[in-house]
């Protein structure tokens, strides 16, 4: 069951949201100590070692949060990892039912300092958290202002749940400290399932356009935001 709602996994660029949607998760971080027994899964998966804990409340002095208090944000930063070691932080929501269609959507920004990014995966586990279930919807490097990802999933009926996952990932010696703030899972109005559907028909023109160049032995265009 898990295998086909990342079957279905589709990015949505722009979501319109006409009435408030029933929302299954909605988490803004006042405060990150509580979100363990809150049914959140906070883990350090990086090479050992590391000098602080993956995934802890925000430092209002290096940027605010998008919404509360300055500090009502979650954070996580380069010493998860020794230097020379890989991050591996992860912030895995509690468990929701994806029997509806379901946009999930969280907040991030980076402390951009020249020379260091930030990068986080996100993406579905399956009900229990393990971290090899892991599905990736897409890799980004954070930028220096608060800025929303989303995606959306389609409903597989009553008893299929899930989980979202948002790794920090990348090198340690590499990275420098990012936030992540107000994450959402929420059933879409109808106007958003069809831009959901829009997102996903372009996602299968590409790789379909991509496979016709390929078979004339040309090199497919790359669209906006890819690399080859």
């Amino acid at each position: 069951m898990f295998k086909k709602v990342c079957a279905t996994l589709a990015m949505a660029g722009a979501m319109s949201m006409a009435h408030a949607a029933p929302t299954l998760i909605a988490e803004g971080f006042d405060n990150a100590a509580a979100l363990s027994s809150a049914g959140w899964i906070i883990s350090n998966a990086g090479t050992p070692g590391g000098l602080t804990s993956p995934w802890v409340q925000g430092d209002g002095t290096i940027f605010s949060a998008l919404s509360g208090s300055n500090e009502a944000y979650v954070s996580s930063n380069f010493n998860n990892a020794p230097s020379g070691g890989s991050l591996a932080s992860w912030l895995i929501t509690p468990s929701f039912s994806t029997a509806n269609a379901l946009v999930l959507s969280f907040w991030a920004r980076a402390d951009i300092l020249d020379g260091y990014l930030d990068q986080l995966s996100f993406g579905l586990l399956d009900a229990s958290g393990n971290l090899s279930s892991f599905v990736a919807v897409d890799t980004v490097t954070v930028l220096g202002a608060w800025t929303q990802y989303s995606f959306s999933i389609a409903g597989l009926g009553a008893g299929s749940t899930a989980r979202l996952g948002i790794l920090y990932t990348g090198e340690a010696d590499a990275a420098n400290y990012v936030g992540v703030d107000d994450v959402s899972v929420t059933v879409p109005e109808p106007a958003s399932l069809a831009l959901s559907g829009v997102a996903l028909a372009g996602l299968l023109g590409l790789r379909r356009r991509a496979k016709r160049q390929a078979h004339r032995g040309q090199s497919a265009p790359l669209a906006q935001g890819e690399t080859a």
